[in-house]
This record gives structure tokens, sequence and C-alpha cells, in this order.
């Protein structure tokens, strides 16, 4: 993408930023929590001349979607800020899908009666990112334990249907005026919190069930669809992420310009093609230096 952008990588701590990146390109952030979060951010991209914010931390999404005035001219590639609000709450998102008819995981918080549930299940926090404190319950007397444990916090935790079949992280693209315009599934290989390795597969009931969400619940920008697709053929999605997925790297190798949608002003009549087979595998590496 520097062939047709520059393009600048932030984070509230420099080091985490890989020093292939010229320095220059490196900005450090501050913290989502800090109070002049937005003043600072505004700062930088007036000083930077940023035409595209591109958010990727869920703590930093909700005050970003609600200053997007505050921000002009910078643009955000981001969902409007009830989408945002809703989606960064699993039972909100949940709740939102059910309303409309698109099938889901059966869920319910920890404090709720257990009633209903088979095992194994799974249980995950509300909110929250990268699978943490996602686990499985295998009998009822893992979920009692757990509900016990949790106390006055278990309605901040939900035990939720497990789903059996291929795992797929959608990476949905839409325009500045809510338009889809591209639909790329990735079929998930192997997953440690981000995804290590996948592949772009243009699996029809998948495309075909994520545009049906989107039409359900329509928004600008990109948001990423994470579910289930079952021997039967059943597409279960089991949450919706309201940012950039960390497969976009993909997205855009299989012929995808996330970017460029979002500022053109004419809507395709069809989806936007993409690469079937464009594969991923990420690498741990060690970098050794000397101490300045």
């Amino acid at each position: 993408m520097e062939q047709r952008y520059t393009l600048y990588f932030g984070d509230a701590d420099l080091q985490a930023i890989d020093p292939v990146i010229p320095a220059d390109r490196r900005i450090l952030l501050p913290w989502a929590s800090d109070p002049k979060f937005i003043e600072k951010i505004g700062g930088l991209c007036r000083e930077l001349k940023i035409d595209l914010l591109i958010p990727g931390v869920d703590e930093e999404l909700l005050v970003l979607a609600q200053s997007a005035e505050a921000l002009a001219p910078t643009r955000l590639l981001l969902p409007k800020a009830d989408y945002v609000e809703a989606m960064l709450d699993k039972l909100h998102m949940v709740r939102a899908l059910s309303a409309k008819k698109i099938q889901v995981p059966f869920t319910k918080t920890m404090e709720d009666d257990l009633v209903g549930f088979s095992f194994p299940c799974i249980s995950k926090p509300r909110c929250g990112r990268g699978s943490r404190d996602v686990r499985e319950l295998s009998s009822i007397r893992d979920a009692v334990s757990l509900k016990t444990a949790l106390g006055p916090f278990a309605g901040q935790m939900l035990i939720q249907e497990k789903i059996n079949g291929i795992e797929y992280t959608v990476q949905m693209i839409a325009d500045a005026h809510s338009r889809l315009c591209a639909v790329v599934p990735v079929r998930v290989e192997i997953k440690r919190g981000i995804t290590l390795r996948a592949e772009t597969e243009a699996e029809p009931r998948v495309i075909s069930a994520c545009r049906e969400i989107h039409r359900a619940v329509t928004t600008g920008g990109c948001y990423n669809i994470q579910l289930i697709l079952t021997p039967e053929g059943g597409v279960f999605p089991f949450e919706i992420n309201p940012r950039v997925s960390t497969t976009l790297c993909l997205v855009v190798a299989s012929g995808v310009d996330p970017i460029a949608i979002f500022f053109e002003e004419y809507h395709p009549k069809e989806l936007r093609q993409f690469n079937s087979g464009i594969k991923l595998s990420r690498h741990w590496k060690n970098i050794i230096k000397k101490g300045e």
C-alpha cells in the first residue's frame, strides 16, 4: 500500500511498532483513557495532514467514533458511533442480530439461569478482545463454578452455545454512505488471539449470510464478522468487531483496497471481486540490538 499512500503507524508504545517501519513513520499516541485523547489525536492528524485515520484497538473505537466531527477534515475508517457501541458489547450484538431474525448462537449472561444449554459451551466477557478470558465449559458443574467465582460480575460474562464447524473471519467493506462494496471471507486454520494461518475463500453461503447481516444492521466503513459455517450449511455469527480485522493485510493482498473504496463516490452494481486462495502465515521474529 505504500505505493499508493503515505502511511503512518501509531501506538502508545513506540517499541511495539515493528522497526522495519521507518522512524519518521512511527508515531507515539496517547492512551485512549487520556482525558485529552481526542485533542492530541486531532493535533497529530493536523500536523501530519492525515486524510484517513484507521483505528485498530477496541478501547479507542467509541471515543473516536463519537468525535468524528471534531477530527475533521480527517475522516475515520470506522462504523457509526451507535453501531460501534452496540457491537463492542457481545450481548448487545447477539440481541441486535436476533431481533432482525439472523440466526446466532444461544447466548445468556452468567447471572441468568443456565437452563437450555447443552455442553460443552463457551464463556467469554461481554466486552473484550484477543480471546482474553475465553474458555470452554465442559459441564454444568463448570458453569456453576464459574458463576459462583464471578459473584457480582457474573452479568459481565457470557455463556454461549458452542457451534461446531469451520470458522471464518469476514472483512466487510462499505463506503462512506453505508453501501456494501466488498465481502472477503477468510477461512481460519490456526488462531491464538489473532489469526495466525488463514486463506481467502469465496464461500457463497458465507458471503450471502454476511450480505444479509449488513442489510439487517447497516453501517458505513469497515468491520469484521466472526462466524461458524456448520457441516449442514448453517452460518452462525458469534462476534462482530466494529473495526478493521488483523487480517486486513490478507484482504489487501487478495486485490481489495478498502481505502480506495471508502473514498470513491460511485457504488458498484456487484461486490468487488477478490482472489481466493491467498494464504496468510504469521511467525514470530526476534530483534536483537545494542542498548542505546
